[in-house]
């Protein structure tokens, strides 16, 4: 078996694990696990500095960023929200959580098409970014379509980004590839982990 097809079907064990792991959690877990990690966020002073933010917008069971995206729009600052066209994030400005924005075909949340503001990647300061797995070494794994991976190379090289999941999500060493983009950083609910 080729290196490649080697780490794509161990990738796939890694995506089930995780998201195993990430549904056992009851929605009172999610909530309170969620709530820990928007704090470690704030200690760590990211947000201050910043004056746009791209964060993505919950799906499902990942960990809840509705409230860290009203607090950016609370302090004035601009919120970025992913946008995914033809296998790539167009990163768009919101100003409302509600009249902004729709579910997709996938019942992900959107901006709508005629309120699409895009924003240049240059322009960001600050990036959360969602994953199914994560390990202490910056590596990360999706659902498997790359839009991260592409993405966040045209980002400035001092835009700050940060991953953020649940410590259950966590592995000690995850299969990785060349074109797949380390994290310098990862919140969960027990903390910052530093893989720079």
């Amino acid at each position: 078996m080729k290196k490649g097809a080697s780490n794509r079907l161990k990738k796939d064990f890694f995506r089930q694990e995780a998201l195993e792991r990430r549904q056992a959690l009851s929605p009172s877990e999610r909530k309170q696990k969620s709530a820990r990690i928007f704090e470690e966020l704030q200690s760590l002073g990211v947000f201050e500095p910043c004056q746009t933010i791209m964060t993505y917008l919950n799906f499902r069971d990942e960990v809840e960023t509705t409230p860290i995206a009203e607090k950016i729009l609370q302090d004035g600052k601009r919120l970025v929200i992913p946008f995914c066209q033809r296998r790539e994030i167009v990163p768009c400005a919101i100003t409302d959580l509600v009249k902004d924005v729709q579910l997709s075909k996938f019942g992900i949340r959107e901006p709508l098409p005629d309120r699409l503001e895009p924003v240049s990647p240059e322009e960001i300061d600050l990036v959360l970014v969602p994953g199914l797995a994560f390990d202490y070494h910056g590596h990360r794994i999706g659902f498997g379509a790359g839009y991260y991976d592409r993405f966040l190379p045209r980002l400035r090289q001092d835009t700050v980004i940060i991953g953020i999941a649940f410590a259950c999500q966590l592995f000690d060493n995850l299969p990785w590839e060349e074109y797949d983009y380390k994290l310098p950083l990862l919140v969960t609910e027990n903390g910052v982990i530093n893989a720079s």
